[in-house]
């Protein structure tokens, strides 16, 4: 096309004033369709960038006013502890896990496998322990349990044709009757009876959950169990993609593994009391590059009675920075340390991180145990974050005494603390 043919530059400014009456709708015909509603095109009405509104967050970038989000858990990792008090912050406007709370709103949680007194028991348990009171969050906090009756957001119809959505407009009812910012459905696969391996039926589903974000302007929160195996993503998520491909956030929790462990100076033992939050979807926020982590702690109710003197002991959940390893070692300790893995422990052996070796001659952390009087957990840390920063390398060498392949570790020398030569 020649400068000729370019069409005129568009008037200054470009863009136009946000006004809703700029909208001129284009009227189609809906061939073939069941909405009633008659289908338009709408011109794009450009507004003035800076007149849009912004996204209404509500808390972090995990909770958004009109969509929905999902939390993805195996059990026992403390994601009822956690949603419930992410309920608990927005309620009382507190910042309890470290996330920002934008709007200070209220707060449901339909919980839809624990009886009402064992909600009640959790929410106490996070209220001993984050300090907080009845005056706090008294008429904005509210509970549904399995006490109550089933909540059914998507079933098949009688004769097994369409997928219905019997409770819909009761939650929507009951959302705006107590205005409600944040619906937590906890877990979302007792909301529905539709067979959750189908994605047709889990769009279906989860498009139910939508509108209802959608209509209300609430944030909803869907908890969602995992296969069985180890969580590495998103797509650990139980039964089809559907759902948590709908999700406008997803978040996963998982268990502290036995290498993370190690690499805290956690004792293994202990490490299940211990939970990682991460970031596996983020379609309108930037991505957490770091997980955050959680404790789970033990809280006393001291609701001893005759039959039960020792009353109720109850999982309550907190944020957990883990601890740097290195401590107060400097770096002439480390590199003390360094040098003696590398030189071996004799006879031309290497030695190694795995625990299969702990309490040999190979073992590596042992290294720091001797020099340093260092526990085992630590010194263990220490050596795997050696491994991961790339300080020293595990590779495969003949074991003099087997004549066998084994793994050893080899320092790094352009990579050890204090040296500022670039690796090659």
């Amino acid at each position: 096309m020649s400068d000729e043919q370019l069409p005129p530059p568009p008037p200054d400014p470009f863009w136009l004033p946000f006004d809703e009456a700029q909208m001129r709708p284009t009227r189609l015909a809906i061939v073939g369709g069941t909405d009633p509603r008659e289908l338009l095109f709408r011109e794009a009405r450009l507004p003035d960038p800076a007149t849009i509104p912004p996204r209404p967050w509500l808390y972090g970038t995990q909770l958004l006013r009109g969509f929905v989000s999902v939390l993805v858990a195996p059990g026992g990792v403390g994601k009822t502890a956690y949603a419930m008090g992410v309920a608990l912050a927005l309620a009382c406007d507190a910042q309890i896990f470290g996330e920002r709370v934008f709007v200070r709103c209220n707060a449901a949680v339909v919980n839809l496998e624990d009886p009402l007194d064992e909600l009640e028991r959790r929410l106490a348990a996070l209220m001993i322990h984050h300090k907080l009171t009845r005056d706090h969050i008294e008429g904005r906090y509210f509970l549904y349990s399995a006490d109550d009756r089933r909540v059914t957001i998507a079933t098949l119809s009688e004769d097994g044709s369409e997928v219905v959505h019997p409770d819909e407009a009761s939650i929507i009812r009951e959302i705006t009757a107590h205005s409600i910012g944040l619906l937590v459905i906890d877990p979302f696969a007792e909301s529905h009876s539709l067979d959750e391996n189908s994605n047709p039926q889990m769009i279906r589903a989860a498009a139910a959950w939508r509108r209802i974000a959608r209509v209300t302007g609430c944030a909803i929160l869907l908890i969602h169990h995992v296969r069985k195996g180890i969580v590495t993503d998103i797509d650990s998520s139980r039964g089809a993609k559907a759902l948590t491909d709908s999700a406008r956030v997803g978040l996963i929790m998982a268990p502290m593994t036995t290498d993370e462990a190690q690499e805290f100076g956690v004792d293994p033992r202990d490490r299940t009391g211990f939970v990682r939050l991460d970031d596996a979807k983020a379609n309108m926020s930037k991505r957490a590059g770091v997980a955050r982590w959680f404790q789970l702690k033990t809280i006393e109710l001291r609701n001893g009675t005759d039959d039960y003197p020792n009353g109720d002991r109850v999982a309550a959940i907190a944020p957990w920075t883990p601890p740097s390893v290195m401590g107060d070692l400097t770096i002439t300790q480390c590199n003390q340390a360094l040098d003696a893995i590398e030189a071996g422990p004799g006879a031309g052996s290497r030695y190694t991180r795995h625990g299969s070796a702990e309490g040999g001659t190979r073992w590596g952390p042992q290294v720091l145990m001797n020099l340093f009087d260092m526990d085992r957990h630590r010194a263990s840390g220490i050596v795997t974050t050696w491994v991961k920063a790339g300080v020293l390398r595990e590779e495969k060498y003949i074991e003099p005494t087997t004549r066998k392949s084994v793994n050893g570790l080899y320092l790094v020398h352009s990579k050890r603390p204090g040296n500022e030569v670039s690796a090659p």
